[in-house]
């Protein structure tokens, strides 16, 4: 596995959580070409709607995985 792999695989979620594709474009550091890219915006909504996908993603795969709970702010 390549770093560039895990930029495939976060794509791809993004794609499967339905994160509109200019808020994907700006996550992976991408511009969109014409009209898209002039008049598309990430809202706060859009971001917080992104960053609850990845969070779920994180907590359901910490759950399935037996690995420190993802929440906890608890100093060892």
């Amino acid at each position: 596995m390549h770093f560039h792999d895990l930029r495939h695989t976060h794509k791809t979620w993004l794609i499967e959580d339905n994160i509109p594709e200019i808020a994907q474009a700006r996550r992976l550091g991408h511009k969109l070409p014409g009209v898209r890219g002039i008049y598309s915006h990430v809202t706060p909504t859009v971001e917080q709607r992104l960053v609850q996908a990845l969070q779920a993603r994180w907590e359901h795969t910490c759950s399935h995985t037996g690995g420190d709970d993802a929440t906890s702010t608890d100093a060892a």
